[in-house]
């Protein structure tokens, strides 16, 4: 049993006495700013540059926010008429006249919006293509995708809610 714990001994020894070398970089023991009673502050950052968008990528863009405001406006035009041939159809029995002529007025708007969501997706090819060149852009472009994305989304919550108040 004295053979081990002599073994013990000197594998402890051993390691403690690896701690004690003064070869290689430590890390400073004095106080840092935040562990004083100074108040934090926020850093400095240098001011960023301004970034516009080459001329054909602003052009691009443009034009994939006008084809989404046109596919917006006819997506809003047909909803009123499409949620009263909803609720009328609401309860109504599957396959119904009501019921079909609510999912036929449904589709339609659907297809209405439909440009939207090609516009949607055709911005992340456009980021895509841009960010390749320089990645500031794609922040300007995320930035004028964001209406589109955001109304998509609205217009999706209200074709299932609809959906669902004709019934499936």
């Amino acid at each position: 049993m004295s053979i081990i714990k002599s073994a013990l001994l000197l594998t402890t020894v051993a390691i403690l006495s690896a701690c004690s070398t003064t070869e290689g970089e430590f890390p400073s023991l004095e106080r840092r700013a935040y562990e004083s009673n100074a108040p934090i502050t926020e850093p400095v950052m240098p001011q960023a540059a301004s970034v516009l968008l080459p001329a054909w990528i602003s052009a691009k863009a443009e034009a994939l926010l006008a084809r989404h405001r046109a596919g917006q406006s006819a997506f809003a035009n047909g909803l009123g008429s499409v949620q009263s041939v909803a609720s009328n159809a609401a309860g109504s029995s599957p396959g119904s006249e009501s019921w079909v002529d609510a999912h036929v007025q449904l589709s339609r708007l659907d297809k209405a919006r439909a440009d939207s969501v090609t516009v949607a997706r055709e911005f992340d090819s456009l980021m895509s293509e841009a960010g390749a060149l320089d990645s500031a852009y794609v922040a300007l472009l995320t930035a004028a995708q964001k209406p589109v994305v955001d109304d998509v989304a609205a217009q999706n919550d209200e074709i299932n809610r609809l959906s669902r108040l004709i019934g499936e």
